[in-house]
C-alpha cells in the first residue's frame, strides 16, 4: 500500500530570508541599489517632507525612488500595480527593506518629484560619463508617439466642436419630443411603457454644455503653418497624430541617445504631435542639462546628429548650423535619388519629359554690369521695378522683361513664347526659400552621408525597442503636458 507524506496548511514556518542576498551583482535592480544608495544625494528632496513637528516618519525618499524606476523597467505602471508588486515581490521587498508604501504614497512621491525630475535626470546623466557610458561625438534623435488619457473622439477644429455640439442638441431635442409623446399616449390610457428617454437626453445636452464651456475658455489652437489644427477638450496640450498603426490622441516624445552605450542623453515632450520644429527647444534643454551635468555647455557643438526625414525641415536645420552640428536628415524623397535603392524605379515621381526644342534660361546671356539679359535674337531684358520680394514662400525672385514689341514679329516667337504669350519674361532665383534643406539634400546625395546615415537606425531605434516592448511602455496614463514630461523622463533614466 503506497505511503505519503502528510501535510497540514495551518502549520507555522520559520524562512529566514536575508534581504541583501536578494540583490544579486549582474542584474538590474543590484545597479539601481548601488547607484541609488551609494552615489546618488537625494537631500534636496527633504524639503518636501516638513514633517518635523507633526506627523509620522516618512518614507526615505530613496526607496521610493528605487520603486518607480525598478517597476519602469519591469513594465509595471500603475501605483496600485506597484503597491501589489513592494508587498508581494522578493526584489521590490530587497529594495524597499521591507518597506510597503500604499498606491497613494506612490503617487504623491511621483507628483512631489515632478518639479525635481530635471535635476534627478542631470544626476544620473553625471554618473554615465563618470563611468565613461558617454563618447560624445555621434547621436541619434527620435520620436515617440504614445498616446495618454485623452479621447480622441472629443478633438476638432472650432467649427467642428460647434458642428457637433449642434448635434448633440438636435438630437437631445428629438429624445426630449419622443418623451413627451409616449406621455400623452400612457395619458390616454395606452399600454406603452414610456421608458427612460430623458436620462439620454440629459447626457446629449451635458455633452454639448462641456462643449460650450471649452469654446468659451480657449481659443482656436493655431498650428506652425498657421491654420487651425484639431483641439481636444479632455486634454488641450495633446495632439492627434497619424503613426502607421492609425491615428492617436498624446504626445511626441523626443529622445536624443549617444551612439556609443544608446544612452538617452535628453528627453523632452515638445509642443504639437510633428517633427518638423523641434530640434530648437530639444537642443535648449540638451545644453543646459549637458552644462549641469559637468559636460560643458558645448558638449554637442561639431558632433554627428542623425535623424529621420521627418525632421527634415527649415527650423530644425537652422538649429543645426547654429549649433554646428555635422548633421545627416534626409529628404523625404532621398531614396528617390539613391541608385541603391531597390524598386527605385517605381517609386521615382513622374516627370514630364522636357521640350528641347523650347529656349530656357540657359538660352539667355546674363551682364552682369548692367544686370540685364540678352535673349538670342538679342533684345535686352531689364529687371521690372519693384520685383524682388518672396514669391509664395518659393524664395526671393528677380523679374526681367523685354520693354518693346519686338516679340511680336520675331521668327522665334514659337520656342519662346506660349500660345497666348506677347513678351518674354524670366525669372531668376536669388536667394532660396530654404537654402537649409537645399544643402542638405545636396550633403546626402554623397555617398559619405549615406553610409553615416545607415548607423542612425542600430543607434536610437533600440532605444524605442526597449521601452515600448521590453518595457511595455504603450501609453502615459496622465494628462497635461507637464506631467507626462515627468514621466517621459523617469522612463528615459533606464
Amino acid at each position: 500500500m503506497a505511503r505519503f507524506k502528510t501535510y497540514d496548511y495551518s502549520q507555522g514556518l520559520m524562512v529566514p530570508v536575508n534581504l541583501d542576498e536578494q540583490i544579486e551583482p549582474g542584474t538590474f535592480e543590484y545597479a539601481l541599489h548601488h547607484l541609488i544608495e551609494a552615489r546618488y544625494d537625494d537631500t534636496f528632496l527633504a524639503e518636501e517632507f516638513a514633517n518635523d513637528e507633526t506627523g509620522r516618519p516618512a518614507y526615505p525618499p530613496k526607496l521610493l525612488l528605487k520603486a518607480i524606476l525598478f517597476a519602469y523597467s519591469q513594465g509595471i505602471l500603475s501605483s496600485r500595480k506597484i503597491e501589489r508588486a513592494c508587498k508581494h515581490n522578493i526584489r521590490f521587498m530587497a529594495l524597499l527593506c521591507g518597506e510597503g508604501p500604499d498606491h497613494s504614497t506612490i503617487a504623491e512621491f511621483i507628483r512631489k518629484l515632478g518639479r525635481h525630475v530635471e535635476r534627478v535626470f542631470v544626476d544620473v546623466l553625471t554618473v554615465c560619463h563618470e563611468e565613461g557610458l558617454l563618447e560624445g561625438t555621434h547621436f541619434a534623435v527620435d520620436g515617440l508617439k504614445l498616446p495618454t488619457n485623452a479621447a480622441k473622439e472629443w478633438s476638432g477644429t472650432f467649427k467642428t466642436l460647434k458642428r457637433k455640439r449642434d448635434k448633440f442638441r438636435q438630437k437631445a431635442a428629438a429624445l426630449m419630443k419622443e418623451h413627451k409623446r409616449r406621455d400623452r399616449r400612457l395619458a390616454k390610457g395606452k399600454t406603452e411603457v414610456a421608458g427612460d428617454a430623458l436620462t439620454p437626453a440629459e447626457k446629449l445636452l451635458s455633452k454639448a454644455a462641456k462643449i460650450d464651456a471649452y469654446l468659451a475658455d480657449h481659443e482656436p489652437r493655431m498650428g506652425v503653418s498657421g491654420k487651425e489644427v484639431q483641439s481636444n477638450l479632455t486634454d488641450p496640450e495633446s495632439s492627434k497624430m497619424h503613426t502607421s498603426k492609425g491615428t492617436t490622441q498624446g504626445y511626441n516624445c523626443q529622445a536624443l541617445a549617444d551612439a556609443s552605450h544608446q544612452i538617452i542623453t535628453t528627453a523632452n515632450v515638445p509642443e504639437g504631435g510633428q517633427d518638423g520644429r523641434v530640434l530648437g527647444e530639444l537642443f535648449e534643454q540638451a545644453n543646459q542639462q549637458a552644462h549641469q551635468a559637468g559636460l560643458g555647455a558645448d558638449f554637442y557643438q561639431g558632433k554627428e546628429l542623425l535623424a529621420d526625414a521627418n525632421y527634415h525641415s527649415e527650423p530644425n536645420l537652422e538649429t543645426v548650423a547654429a549649433q554646428q552640428l555635422d548633421a545627416v536628415i534626409p529628404d523625404p524623397n532621398h531614396r528617390d535619388r539613391d541608385e541603391r535603392y531597390e524598386g527605385r524605379d517605381k517609386h521615382l515621381r513622374k516627370v514630364r519629359p522636357k521640350d528641347t526644342g523650347r529656349f530656357t534660361r540657359e538660352h539667355f546671356h546674363h551682364d552682369e554690369e548692367s544686370d540685364t539679359y540678352h535673349c538670342p535674337k538679342g533684345q535686352t531684358l531689364r529687371r521690372k521695378p519693384g520685383s524682388g520680394s518672396s514669391a509664395g514662400g518659393k524664395g526671393k525672385f528677380h523679374k526681367y522683361e523685354i520693354d518693346s514689341d519686338f516679340c511680336e514679329i520675331c521668327e522665334f516667337r514659337s520656342r519662346c513664347l506660349s500660345k497666348n504669350g506677347k513678351r518674354r519674361t524670366l525669372s531668376i532665383c536669388v536667394e532660396p526659400a530654404r537654402p537649409h534643406c537645399q544643402a542638405m539634400r545636396d550633403k546626402v546625395d554623397t555617398p559619405e552621408a549615406r553610409e553615416r546615415y545607415s548607423y542612425r537606425m542600430g543607434t536610437i531605434e533600440p532605444v524605442f525597442a526597449n521601452l515600448r516592448h521590453a518595457k511595455g511602455l504603450n501609453r502615459i496614463n496622465y494628462r497635461g503636458r507637464e506631467k507626462v514630461a515627468v514621466i517621459w523622463k523617469l522612463w528615459s533614466i533606464m
